[in-house]
């Protein structure tokens, strides 16, 4: 279970880490991951969890699994749990397309750092900040 430390981390991965504590775990670069906009190389293990890195700096962890802040699992969770539990976003984003059928919309969290995404009404990432 990867759990959520708001302003710490993710599971085994802090964000004042850098780069070799998460390579010594066994993140693998994934070199066509990288993000010419933000400057953002990607990290990733297992496909639960994705690393965030910039200027040697662990800037955002991504989950796609197991997830828990708390004693709350995230993913997977409908909206009014999500709403009953973590209350009422900061701020709702605007719908995107993910792909030809899929359309996603982002809940931000500002005071602990969460971007949480839900797709069909349901939790299916969230995105672990630095707190803002």
């Amino acid at each position: 279970m990867n759990k959520i430390t708001p302003g710490i981390g993710v599971g085994e991965v802090n964000f004042s880490g850098g780069v070799e504590p998460i390579v010594a775990a066994g993140y693998l670069e994934d070199v066509a991951g990288f993000d010419e906009i933000m400057g953002w190389r990607t990290f990733r293990k297992d496909n639960q969890l994705e690393c965030y890195v910039k200027d040697d700096a662990v800037v955002c962890i991504a989950c796609f699994e197991n997830c828990v802040i708390g004693d709350f699992s995230l993913i997977g969770k409908k909206l009014p749990e999500l709403l009953r539990v973590l209350g009422q976003p900061d701020e709702v984003g605007e719908t995107v397309w993910v792909s030809e059928e899929t359309q996603q919309i982002p809940y931000e969290y500002f005071s602990p750092g969460l971007q949480i995404w839900l797709e069909s009404g349901s939790v299916c990432s969230v995105f672990c900040n630095t707190v803002y």
